[in-house]
């Protein structure tokens, strides 16, 4: 014999061998989980659901595996508006039994509608609003959000019952009562909706004397003809999707399985209620929307669909071909300009070679070599520390030498910005020494940038050496007599 609670083996003294619990407290609590569970099947089938909802409790406070207490604990819960606590039931129930569980199909089949599970998520939040605007007495906005919820969830008994209570409280007894009846028809013997409506009995005379002005809602329940009809037979032939599947689940609860045929050898299978179908006309209606979906999307949706997509591939082509093109005429322009840069280093090499060949070689020649092949190599930076070196306004340098170096310093302009930069941002830190190493460079290589000049000389002043800072004050009032950098005392 195995434990009830746990499986493990039982001792010969009754008792489990991995819980050590007693089996005949696990039997008596068994038998009695079956006996409330019985009771609670009898009063749902009569539809207390109140009382078969506190049953089905007591039955899995005994044995919370009770399956089929918590399948039809679930049932109830549906049927009278609370579907979180119904699919909450559910979920327990399908942990507990993963394989031939009749909880895994009343999960699909209410979690497979998520417009409708959203509805009811909605529903819920308007009713705790709602809870919130009674305690407030602000019954106005209790009952257009109460209709709100019956219009979403009409079936919820709570919701019922407190719109119940705003009517009794606005004096309008006959609204009160057409609530509390349709509440009854949900749930037959439901306490509190039995009290509200004996106390209308008792005081009728002073709720239907009140004069309040009810305001007018365009709510299908709230209309008085809707009222009327609340109590009026209902024709399964008319009704939709989900009130066929509500009126399924009543008709399980009431051939429910009786009490009976049910014993603690067996598994409690609760066949009777397994069945949850809807209406006989949904799969003609899930084909005529499909078919009618498939039209509008051959006849409206593609052709206009292929048309824009055919329009964007064109504007994408041109677009490509027009950068194509323009890619195409910077190649050529590129090298049309190589092809010019490498014509003039040739011509300035063979000048600067039969120069070196008629004087000797000097530094500037070799300086302007070092730079050349620096630059062909692709090491720009170093391309300019070696140019930098010689003053493009020196008068001995010849034209071809001054048209080489400029060309290469505007092949240059990052790292030239770089040496300005960093030598403006030295002097303003008053590094005088690495303003001088970075303005020089920048100078001798761009002559015409009078504000660099000026700051070369202020460093040059600044570290002793006069002679330097003066030839860069007299340059600066002979070439640029204009500026406001000009120097009174070399005027």
């Amino acid at each position: 014999m195995n434990c009830l609670h746990c499986g493990a083996p039982v001792l010969i003294n009754d008792v489990c061998s991995e819980c050590g619990l007693k089996q005949e407290y696990l039997i008596k609590a068994w038998n009695t989980s079956l006996y409330y569970y019985n009771q609670g099947l009898k009063d749902a089938k009569i539809r207390n659901l109140t009382g078969a909802e506190e049953a089905l409790k007591l039955s899995l406070r005994y044995y919370k595996a009770n399956i089929d207490a918590r399948n039809l604990l679930g049932l109830v819960y549906y049927e009278t508006g609370q579907v979180v606590e119904a699919l909450a039931q559910w979920v327990i129930s399908s942990n507990y039994q993963p394989q031939e569980n009749p909880a895994l199909r009343y999960l699909k089949i209410v979690q497979g509608n998520q417009n409708k599970l959203n509805a009811y998520d909605q529903a819920a939040k308007k009713y705790n609003l709602t809870l919130h605007y009674v305690r407030q007495k602000n019954h106005d906005l209790a009952l257009i959000q109460l209709k709100r919820v019956l219009s979403e969830n009409p079936h919820f008994v709570k919701a019922y019952l407190v719109l119940a209570l705003v009517y009794m409280q606005n004096g309008n007894a006959d609204k009160a009562k057409k609530a509390l009846q349709r509440a009854l028809k949900i749930d037959k013997f439901n306490p509190l909706a039995q009290h509200y409506l004996t106390d209308l009995q008792k005081n009728e005379r002073q709720y239907t004397s009140g004069v309040v002005a009810e305001p007018i809602y365009e709510d299908d329940w709230a209309n008085e003809k809707a009222v009327e009809e609340l109590d009026a037979p209902e024709d399964e032939e008319e009704l939709d999707s989900e009130e066929t599947a509500r009126r399924k689940i009543r008709e399980i609860i009431e051939r429910g399985a009786a009490a009976e045929d049910i014993n603690s050898e067996q598994n409690l299978e609760v066949g009777s209620y397994k069945e949850i179908k809807y209406g006989k006309h949904n799969v003609l209606y899930l084909i005529a929307g499909l078919t009618i979906g498939i039209a509008a999307m051959f006849f409206l949706i593609m052709p206009a669909r292929v048309k824009r997509i055919t329009n964007e591939n064109q504007e994408l082509k041109s677009a490509y071909s027009a950068e194509l093109s323009g890619k195409n005429v910077m190649i050529a322009s590129l090298q049309d300009s190589n092809a010019q840069l490498e014509a003039d280093i040739t011509a300035l090499r063979q000048q600067m070679e039969a120069e070196a060949a008629a004087n000797g070689g000097n530094s500037i020649n070799d300086s302007v070599m070092t730079g050349v092949q620096a630059y062909m190599n692709g090491s720009k930076q170093d391309a300019l520390v070696a140019l930098g070196t010689i003053d493009l306004t020196r008068s001995d340098l010849s034209e071809a030498t001054k048209s080489c170096i400029r060309t290469i310093v505007n092949g240059c302009p990052d790292e030239m910005a770089a040496y300005r930069s960093n030598g403006l941002t030295a002097y303003g830190a008053e590094n005088y020494q690495e303003a001088i190493n970075q303005l020089q460079i920048f100078c001798n290589l761009n002559p015409d940038d009078v504000e660099a000049r000026f700051s070369l000389a202020k460093s040059y002043e600044n570290v002793g050496n006069v002679e330097a800072s003066n030839a860069l004050y007299q340059d600066i009032n002979t070439r640029f007599p204009d500026s406001e950098y000009v120097t009174t005392m070399y005027q």
